[in-house]
Parts: structure tokens; sequence; C-alpha cells
């Protein structure tokens, strides 16, 4: 039943209370984008001049993934290789260039470090061929025929460039709506590629703290896709918020974890160290009151 003001308007009960919430929670997350906030300017880039800029550092490969950019085995690299030799047109790149210093890679990650493996670095020798296999397999970018190393040099692809002024928030569902193909990067890769900085530092750090690794339970493949990194970012949102179940109910999983990689940037060094020293403590607690027993992930929303 509705209680009573002083003046003897009604308050809403609970049941109200909750109820206009959901409400809320439905209209925030049905909000609809402004078209004229999304700027996607397409261009024609020449293959020598992509890897041009990956060689100036102008166009970075995710260097905080480390070894998360090379999922591809070389064979997949090769027909990739062996497409572009054939004349068989590649899909788009998609490329954050939000920032004029440095672009990052947002679509076409696998492809761009195959190519800089072949021809940058001259590491990659050719293998399990379709259709050149017998002329070219086993051999490296500088001991193809020149004709050959041109026809790579010279093929052009579109490149689709998120400009400057485009929104973050826009910019990551632009992130997750076109990441295709095999190098489909993870919601946590995404929120790496897109939060640089101090909580890329930090989930790196404490997803590598002994009392953490003793008693999670994530696979080796996992842990190169991150899911480490993602369940540390788990508990520290929650360590974030405040004691209100509101506070976590208020968001869907995915944007809770995205605005706390936020949070942990705009903290001090101070704020951080205190951070992770109240997640060790968390670990150290668990370790005292539950010995080795695992922790699993649930099923995620």
């Amino acid at each position: 039943m509705a209680r009573k003001t002083p003046k003897g308007r009604k308050l809403p009960s609970k049941y109200q209370e909750e109820e206009n919430y959901q409400e809320e929670v439905y209209q925030r997350d049905n909000l609809i984008y402004d078209p004229d906030q999304i700027n996607i300017i397409t261009r024609e880039i020449t293959i020598k001049e992509l890897l041009r800029k990956i060689g100036e550092k102008f166009i970075d490969l995710a260097s905080d993934f480390h070894g998360y950019t090379d999922i591809w085995n070389d064979a997949v690299k090769s027909r990739l290789i062996e497409s572009i030799i054939i004349r068989i047109p590649l899909p788009a790149f998609y490329v954050d260039g939000t920032n004029e210093k440095q672009w990052l890679v947002v679509d076409g990650l696998q492809r761009l470090s195959a190519l800089k493996q072949f021809i940058n670095d001259n590491t990659l020798c050719l293998t399990g061929l379709e259709y050149l296999d017998i002329e070219l397999n086993g051999k490296t970018y500088k001991e193809l025929d020149r004709k050959y190393q041109r026809r790579i040099e010279e093929t052009q692809v579109t490149v689709h460039l998120i400009a400057p002024g485009t929104p973050a928030k826009v910019k990551y569902n632009i992130f997750k709506r076109i990441n295709t193909g095999g190098g489909l990067l993870t919601l946590q890769e995404i929120r790496h590629t897109l939060n640089p900085g101090k909580a890329v530092k930090l989930l790196a750090e404490l997803a590598k703290y002994p009392e953490f690794t003793n008693v999670i339970q994530i696979s080796e493949t996992k842990i190169k896709r991150m899911e480490d990194r993602e369940f540390v970012l788990g508990a520290l949102a929650v360590m974030l918020t405040s004691t209100s179940y509101k506070d976590y109910a208020r968001y869907k999983r995915e944007e809770f974890l995205d605005n706390a990689m936020k949070k942990i940037n705009s903290l001090s060094d101070y704020e951080i160290k205190q951070l992770a020293n109240k997640f060790k403590n968390t670990m150290i607690t668990y370790q005292k009151i539950f010995g080795n027993q695992l922790i699993r992930q649930s099923n995620k929303e």
C-alpha cells in the first residue's frame, strides 16, 4: 500500500518504484543513436601503403594483445597471400581513426598481421596453398618473383575509417557490429583496444597474481582471449560500485564492465594501488576460507 507525504500526496509503493526503475532501464537500453554522429570515411589504399603505415607504427596492431594478434595458423595466412596473388578481392578493413596520431584496427587485424609477417618481417613461409602450391610452396616474400611482389604491393583494398568526432559509445557499438571473420575479437579484447592505459595495465597485472591464478579455472585458450582479465574486471567493477544492488542491475553486464574500464582509467595512481590491494586481499581471504577450491565462471548473460 502506498504511503502518504505530510501534504497527503501518495508515495510510490515498493512495487511501483521497481516498475518505474525497470522502465528507466528499458528506455536507456533502447536509445537510438543520432545518425549524424556516425562518420565513416571510405578510402582505397594499396597494401604497400598500409604496410608502410604499420611499419611506422601509425597503424596499431593492438600491441596490448601481445600474442592475441597471431591467432591464424600459417596455412590460413598463406591462403590469404595466395588469394591476393590470384586477384581474389579481400573484404574491407575497418579502422578507428578518431585518434589522428594513430589508427586502431577494428576489423581485419588477422589479415594485416599476416601481411606484416609475410612482407615486412619476411618470416612466413607459404604452406598449404590450393592453386599455387607447386610454384610457391615454402617460399618467403623475398623469394617470390618480382611480378608477384608487385601484384601484392599494388593491390588496392577498401578501408572504412571511423572519423574523428564519432562518440566513444557509438564507436564501441561499431566495433561489435562489424568485427567479423576468423579474427573475431572478444568483448574484452575490444575493451582493451578502446581503453588503453591504466585499466589495461592493471588487469594484466592482477590476472597473473598467484592467489588469483591458483583458484580460477580458465583454460589456456580462454586466457589467450583475455577471459581471465574479464573475470578480474568483473570483480573490480563490483568493488567500484556502491552497495546498492541497483548500481549493478542498472546496466547489462557488458555495459557494466565497459564503464568499469573507463572508471579505472580515471583513477589516480594512489586509487589504482588501493584497488589492486583490495583485489589481492580478497583473493587471499578466499584462499584462507576455501583453500584451493576453484572458482568457475558462470554462464555470461
